[in-house]
């Protein structure tokens, strides 16, 4: 953004927050030191992301493994989806893949590879590679990411030919490609090299880090140089099968860097600095504040609303088989407890909007949502006399400290878990519930540990983004309270885009059977809004989860060495760096004049 428009100055700075974050920004922070590059790479030669995840266990690769953090690179980097769902157009591109067929019943899909698919170490990647990938998914579900979903589709897949597969449904599945190889948000299935992997445990095989052999190998542009709990660093693989082929452009980065930068203001000083490419920062006043001082800093988008709207919006999820929480009237109590609009307020400095459901506010999804407004308003209210009301009826009464005690004399507690990005998010939460008379407690959690706990549904209440996996159309994001998720406590969950499936082990035999009805129906099937609107009355009845605000994320580029990003005006993908769909970017970005 080279300047800032007036009129957006105008907005913040009667908003009164334009000011207050130049205060802050305006005296540069101590940034984090660069690690010196190897084998003297120019900086205008490096991408530099830095992220907010410290990886407590930085030599696991294996991307199966019930909370792994993939998206330190391994994500956006080094694995590559057969296919990949473009929110911007709605399409679902090749990658790996060049198509893919069904047949009438929608029971049996083909898909082709494209020609010259490789791994890192250049052997070539065929349909065997794919088809032991479902095998060991199917084996080992549901000890693995994914392999839930592969053993309640998948009755047996085979090679045609070494670039043809052949996938044979349990039955009717409209939604296949989509949902597993392409990937709704952060992530797909993606095939493993057969030649490493056969004959190891998937379920404790670490696929560490070998310099000799090339480990961990994968498909993508990128392989590892060194990395550590603080810092991943990728070489370019000058041999990408997808250059050498012609179907994508190489890379123009030599190298990628993803350090861990823990401190806020350290981080968004790297970006005013030139020390890092892209950033995100937590408010539209820092955005501001940041581009006034380096106009090479641009936006995802200058004009209101500002920031380009995450997938995921934020929810509070309650652990339905714990009491008193597996009573609707008590999520209620909760969601009546909650004023959403201050989480915009406060959170978002105005920006963005409350939430009243799981999906995001695009395009594809309006009708779903301005259709059943009527039914999803109601949860959106903030009405703390509704509240009391509904605590009171289950047998609370307030005590002199004014918190709820429970006639068996146990003051009404609830124990919010959160990884540490979600920390804004929750402290509010938190704020608001115990000012509504609940003894809410916040524990901030290492990633994996989040991960790992929810999962399990080892918790009680969690801020997380529960819902999140509609973007085109509402099967996906809706389907994840299907009762055929729920696992045992104690037992990991399903994962598909970085949570858990049903993590709070809501069960509705009602609403499963309609969405194993929806999820029959082809896409665009005028028949899916009226199943929809069934479902979307029972889940807002029930309340499962309960919404909070969308997410606007509001993202720098820094253009100093790299341009071509994937703005507002030029959306050939959606822009976040910590998802597969980053592989796009990569081929896209130019080198700036320098």
């Amino acid at each position: 953004m080279a300047a800032i428009k007036p009129r957006l100055r105008k907005l913040l700075l009667q908003a009164g927050v334009f000011g207050l974050a130049l205060g802050v920004l305006g005296t540069p922070a101590q940034a984090a030191p660069s690690q010196a590059p190897a084998a003297q790479v120019a900086r205008k030669d490096v991408l530099v992301i830095p992220g907010n995840v410290n990886v407590p266990a930085p030599d696991i690769w294996n991307p199966y493994i019930p909370g792994t953090f993939i998206l330190q690179g391994m994500n956006q980097n080094m694995m590559e989806p057969l296919f990949m769902l473009n929110y911007e157009t709605g399409n679902i591109d090749g990658w790996l893949a060049e198509s893919y067929s069904s047949n009438d019943t929608q029971t049996e899909w083909t898909v082709t590879l494209r020609q010259g698919t490789e791994w890192s170490d250049g052997r070539p990647l065929t349909s065997d590679d794919v088809v032991f990938t479902i095998n060991l998914l199917k084996q080992y579900a549901p000890q693995l990411n994914w392999s839930g979903a592969v053993k309640q589709w998948v009755s047996s897949v085979q090679a045609v030919d070494d670039r043809t597969i052949s996938f044979t449904l349990t039955g009717p599945n409209p939604r296949f490609v989509m949902e597993n190889l392409a990937g709704t948000t952060s992530q797909a299935i993606v095939p493993l090299p057969k030649h490493v992997w056969d004959g190891q445990d998937p379920v404790t095989f670490r696929n560490s880090y070998n310099a000799q052999t090339g480990a961990p190998i994968f498909s993508g542009p990128y392989t590892v140089a060194r990395f550590s709990s603080t810092q991943f660093d990728y070489k370019r693989n000058d041999n990408w099968w997808g250059a050498k082929t012609g179907t994508f452009k190489l890379p123009a980065p030599l190298e990628i860097r993803r350090p861990w930068v823990g401190d806020d203001a350290t981080r968004l000083q790297m970006l005013v600095n030139n020390e890092s490419d892209i950033g995100g920062p937590t408010t539209p006043s820092q955005l501001f504040a940041l581009a006034a001082q380096n106009p090479k800093l641009k936006s995802y988008t200058d004009q209101p609303p500002i920031g380009w709207i995450d997938p995921c919006p934020r929810m509070l999820t309650l652990n339905t088989t714990i009491a008193p929480w597996e009573k609707k009237e008590m999520r209620w109590a909760l969601s009546t407890a909650i004023n959403r609009q201050q989480f915009v307020d406060v959170i978002n400095e105005g920006a963005g909007a409350t939430s009243s459901f799981i999906f995001p506010i695009y395009p594809a999804l309006m009708p779903y949502l301005d259709a059943a407004q009527d039914k999803l308003a109601p949860v959106g209210e903030y009405n703390p006399d509704k509240s009391r009301q509904l605590i009171e009826g289950q047998g609370y009464r307030l005590d002199g400290s004014g918190k709820y005690v429970g006639p068996d004399g146990k003051t009404l507690s609830l124990d919010i878990v959160a990884p540490p990005f979600m920390e804004p998010w929750a402290r509010l939460a938190v704020q608001q519930l115990n000012a509504g008379g609940v003894d809410a407690a916040l524990r901030i959690q290492e990633w994996g540990a989040f991960r790992d706990q929810t999962g399990r549904g080892n918790f009680e209440g969690a801020t997380d983004w529960d819902g999140c996996g509609s973007t085109v159309e509402p099967w996906f994001g809706m389907n994840r309270y299907n009762k055929s998720w729920v696992n045992p406590i104690g037992t990991p969950g399903t994962e598909y885009v970085d949570n858990t499936n049903n993590a709070g082990r809501w069960v509705n035999d009602e609403y499963s059977a309609l969405m194993d009805q929806m999820g029959s129906l082809p896409l665009g099937d005028p028949r899916v809004m009226d199943l929809y609107q069934q479902a979307v009355a029972i889940w807002a009845d029930e309340l499962p989860d309960i919404p909070l605000v969308q997410t606007p994320a509001y993202l720098l580029f820094n253009t100093t060495y790299w341009t071509n990003w994937p703005t507002k005006d030029n959306n050939y993908v959606q822009p976040p760096a910590h998802w597969e769909h980053f592989l796009r970017v990569l081929t896209e970005l130019q080198p700036a004049p320098q």
